[in-house]
């Protein structure tokens, strides 16, 4: 997880990037945002981020001056990318002379940030990769040559693979395959470093070796067991692990040359263990029946109905003795004729919406192809069938502006209600996430947000003209707990509210002994 530090003056353009970070699809932190140069410098120096996104032209020093300075210091310079409201020559002359890694012209979008934070983040890893290699070389390349055989088996990377760990360490003795795979379709929530801690310490005084096969799977390669009869991996201490992760574990084998076979025993391990899931209930239903119940469903974006349509397949292939070639094939045929269903409308109407939703449609159908729980690919599939119907429905086709700006009077109006986006969801028949992505795109700002800024403008009102306490006012903008709201003001203002308060008072008191 590479930590970021975002520096600039602007309030809103701070709290923006960090949001865009947080969706972003690297494996990277926001460690905070400060708002001049000489709290910028603090902050480089007390926590060390990894990469820098500095605007230039900040209070007190600007951004390449601090970065002038770390420089002189004999400090480490992070990946830095600087933003700027100006295209000087001078200043990109500066911002190339200290390497900088990007430099972003003002207003920002989300593509270039995401460019200039996927080429800082590349730098980093070669780094992290050199610097791996120079350590344990050793361990990288039994692992590169692991990772190749797993995803493309051939009896050249396999010899190469038994020869290397002979060479490096004697003698193999006897090995297990694991696979770990992700319960969710999503990328892996564990980094390399992390996953090998964990493991190191579940298979304590063995090797371990790893590799990600894809972005939900990694293949994990245990040597050094003396005595398999005795060897398990210690589930204590993988129980936090596991709760996002499925496993298989292969036998043991005393050979490399059965590496193929320990890895389709290790696939089976997983889909054995996750055919035990439970009973589920009876759906006396066809594929063929199913898959033109989902269709009829989404065309008449009747949410209840595919809810129970992924009931019952799940069901139906979970009961046909836990069939996932079955349920692979079924959904990637079912996902075709939602993208096609998806590719007609866009050649009517050339909405953007089609087109997100076509992408998202492909993407599924490439992650499954390699997954092997049927419950995650059900859910998945549901969710985003749901949103291709919202997008379908006749009510939802209609001008999503008016939608949004009626929501937001609704906000401005009921701020102290429990507005919410499942309430959202139920009073305009339309998919919470489709709707979140919807809010954003014409505000600018996720809903969350928009409603907190609401609340917390509200609140500033009643601590500057009222005598209500601070419970109170939470209470009337719509915070259920006041010490929840206290740290959300505060965050959003730098004070607590007794302190704005204190603030307002005095600043009211001057204004009317100068009016005297």
């Amino acid at each position: 997880m590479y930590r970021i530090l975002i520096a600039d003056d602007e309030f809103w353009v701070g709290r923006w990037l960090s949001q865009v970070l947080k969706e972003s699809p690297f494996e990277v932190t926001v460690t905070g945002i400060s708002d001049n140069g000489e709290e910028t410098l603090k902050a480089l120096l007390d926590t060390r981020p990894d990469i820098l996104i500095t605007d230039i032209n900040m209070p007190l020093i600007d951004g390449l001056d601090v970065l002038k300075r770390l420089e002189e210091a004999g400090e480490r310079l992070p990946k830095t990318i600087v933003i700027s409201g100006y295209d000087e020559f001078d200043y990109a002359r500066r911002a190339i002379e200290l390497e900088v890694m990007a430099y972003l012209l003002k207003p920002l979008e989300r593509s270039a940030v995401y460019e200039a934070v996927e080429k800082a983040v590349a730098a980093l890893e070669k780094e992290q990769e050199r610097k791996e290699q120079t350590r344990d070389g050793f361990t990288a390349g039994v692992e590169n040559i692991l990772t190749e055989y797993l995803r493309s088996p051939g009896d050249e990377t396999k010899r190469q693979l038994s020869s290397l760990l002979v060479s490096g360490q004697g003698q193999s003795g006897f090995f297990e395959l694991a696979l770990f795979q992700m319960r969710r379709l999503e990328e892996s929530a564990l980094t390399r470093e992390e996953m090998r801690g964990r493991l190191e310490e579940a298979a304590a005084g063995k090797d371990i070796y790893l590799c990600p096969l894809d972005r939900f799977t990694w293949g994990v390669l245990i040597t050094g067991i003396v005595n398999p009869a005795g060897f398990r991996l210690d589930e204590s201490v993988l129980v936090s692990l596991l709760h996002s992760y499925e496993y298989g574990l292969s036998e043991a084998h005393e050979a490399l040359e059965e590496i193929g076979e320990a890895f389709a025993e290790a696939r089976e391990a997983i889909i054995l263990r996750l055919g035990r899931e439970g009973k589920t209930e009876s759906f006396p239903v066809s594929e063929s029946d199913l898959h033109a119940d989902f269709l009829a469903a989404l065309k008449a974006g009747n949410m209840e109905r595919i809810r129970g349509c992924t009931r019952q397949a799940c069901g139906l292939f979970i009961q046909k003795g836990y069939d996932l070639t079955s349920c692979l094939n079924f959904y990637f045929v079912l996902s075709g004729e939602v993208i096609k269903l998806l590719n007609d409308r866009y050649k009517e109407q050339s909405r953007t919406e089609y087109l997100e939703l076509i992408e998202e449609g492909y993407d599924f159908s490439v992650r499954i192809r390699n997954y092997y729980s049927i419950r995650s690919i059900c859910h998945r599939f549901e969710e985003y069938i749901e949103k291709a119907a919202s997008c379908l429905k006749e009510e939802d086709c209609m001008d999503v502006a008016a939608i949004v700006k009626r929501i937001q009077r609704e906000i401005r109006e009921h701020y102290s209600t429990d507005i919410s986006l499942a309430w959202v969801a139920d009073e305009y028949g339309i998919n919470p996430s489709y709707f979140s992505k919807k809010f954003k795109d014409e505000t600018g700002v996720n809903f969350i947000d928009y409603l907190t800024e609401v609340r917390i403008g509200q609140a500033k009102e009643l601590l500057s003209h009222t005598g209500l306490s601070v419970s109170a006012v939470s209470l009337r903008v719509g915070f259920k707990e006041a010490k929840y709201f206290s740290r959300v003001f505060a965050s959003m203002t730098g004070e607590k509210p007794s302190e704005y308060r204190e603030r307002m008072r005095r600043e009211e008191e001057k204004r009317e002994e100068s009016a005297h």
